[in-house]
């Protein structure tokens, strides 16, 4: 049974209407157990990088640490090549 327009997610929604495949080995990425727990892990990263640049007080740590954890973020959620 198919779910009304109305009902589906955002994403899938633009999907349809810009009539982009199902199987999209980087969309298919994103659903699986593996991403999602490193998902998580990422937030988890990102909470204890925003405490430590909120007890540092320096702009410059910030920005540092900021570009840092991005960089990680990116390279930590790419999948893996086979």
């Amino acid at each position: 049974m198919k779910k009304s327009p109305e009902k589906l997610p955002l994403l899938d929604r633009i999907r349809r209407f810009y009539r982009l495949p199902d199987d999209y080995p980087e969309l298919n990425w994103t659903r699986t157990r593996l991403y999602r727990r490193r998902l998580e892990q990422v937030k988890s990263g990102w909470i204890v990088t925003g405490t430590l640049m909120l007890l540092s007080g320096s702009v410059e740590v910030v920005c540092v640490l900021g570009a840092f954890a991005g960089f990680l973020s990116l390279a930590f959620l790419d999948p893996e090549q086979e």
